[in-house]
């Protein structure tokens, strides 16, 4: 299976998710909103969510897939 260079660096971001970041998708999940706006802007690019009006997000299925799964750098933390 050919992978490319963008396809890639998503991979890598998907699995380098920080607890903060974890904490943000599931904010957005219950909420639709989250109070890092910074996180927003990078979960819109990398096509985690989306904001379908003024500050409500939704989680697309990438985002939701992330929030499921977590982090495997975190799963040791879980334990």
């Amino acid at each position: 299976m050919y992978v490319d260079s963008d396809q890639e660096k998503r991979m890598e971001v998907m699995e380098d998710l920080s607890l903060r970041e974890l904490l943000a998708l599931k904010e957005i999940h219950l909420t639709g909103q989250t109070s890092n706006k910074r996180l927003v802007r990078k979960f819109v690019e990398e096509e985690m969510i989306v904001d379908i009006e003024v500050d409500s997000l939704l989680l697309t299925h990438k985002g939701r897939s992330l929030l499921v799964r977590g982090s495997p750098a975190l799963w040791d933390i879980a334990t």
